[in-house]
């Protein structure tokens, strides 16, 4: 049943209420696709993924209906929709969802259009996350040569390939070569976002943690450090992730050159001592 709001109304459900007040000039007006994609995005906010759910499958039958499945909106919509089932834990249906949304953007766009692209990124995650890793590669590899060839070195969407590819080596412990992806990353997020953004933190985290376990202890200390100081300026100090880096520095500075100094130095002290 398709649902109708009058002038004024308020949207109210069995878990949230007054999330959302519409106004109308006119004095009866159905609901657009537009509209259920804001509804979906409030409970999205609320992390009400059952809601956003219905509210994104109400926007896509619609969008399917006015504009048929070859449009560039019925398109976003199944990425939307496939998301939220993702969000939910039903990675099959994301996975289908997906699908049809390369499906359609590689009719319209072609198969290395940017907009296929987003939907390669989409999928890698999901297969890394699985473990299928022969899909997950050949995915990231996809989205990252389509972003580079179409967009240039110097963009958010270049460095977040960059980055997930480097992830992805890096989770197969293959950091020399996860090393300069996350290298290219930081250098265009520094460049695009300068310092105070949570995407740096990351990247100076991910050379961190690269770095430590290629053994630079020196270079991972200098790394995490950094990524404290830009949390610090974004996140508050309660925040589980910044407690985390704060006790990753600190055994990372028992390895680093100035730590074995001073353990040297107090075993020494302590040898003395004991004479």
């Amino acid at each position: 049943m398709d649902v109708f709001f009058n002038k004024n109304s308020i949207l109210y459900s069995n878990n949230v209420k007054n999330i959302s007040k519409m106004e109308y000039s006119e004095q009866i007006k159905k609901v657009t696709a537009e509209e259920y994609n804001s509804l979906a995005l409030i409970y999205k906010e609320r992390k009400l993924t059952k809601k956003v759910i219905y509210f994104y499958e109400k926007a896509l039958g619609l969008r399917v209906k006015t504009l048929g499945m070859l449009n560039n909106k019925t398109a976003t919509s199944y990425m939307k929709l496939a998301e939220a089932y993702l969000d939910d834990g039903f990675i099959i249906k994301s996975l289908d969802l997906y699908g049809k949304s390369l499906e359609i953007n590689q009719t319209l766009f072609g198969k290395k259009s940017l907009q296929a692209a987003e939907v390669y990124s989409a999928l890698a995650n999901i297969h890394f996350s699985e473990e299928n890793i022969e899909e997950a590669f050949s995915f990231y590899i996809q989205a990252l040569n389509i972003r580079q060839k179409l967009l240039g070195e110097l963009h958010p969407l270049t460095a977040q390939s960059q980055h997930e590819l480097g992830y992805f080596y890096a989770a197969s412990e293959e950091y020399s070569l996860s090393l300069p992806l996350f290298e290219k990353a930081l250098k265009t997020r520094v460049e695009l976002y300068r310092l105070s953004h949570p995407e740096t933190a990351k990247s100076y985290n991910s050379l961190a943690i690269c770095h430590y376990h290629l053994f630079n202890y020196d270079d991972a200390y200098k790394y995490l450090l950094e990524a404290i100081r830009i949390k610090e300026l974004i996140f508050p100090k309660s925040d589980e992730h910044l407690q985390v880096c704060k006790k990753n520095l600190l055994e990372i500075r028992k390895h680093t050159s100035k730590g074995m100094k001073y353990t040297f130095l107090k075993n020494i002290f302590y040898w003395i001592k004991s004479l």
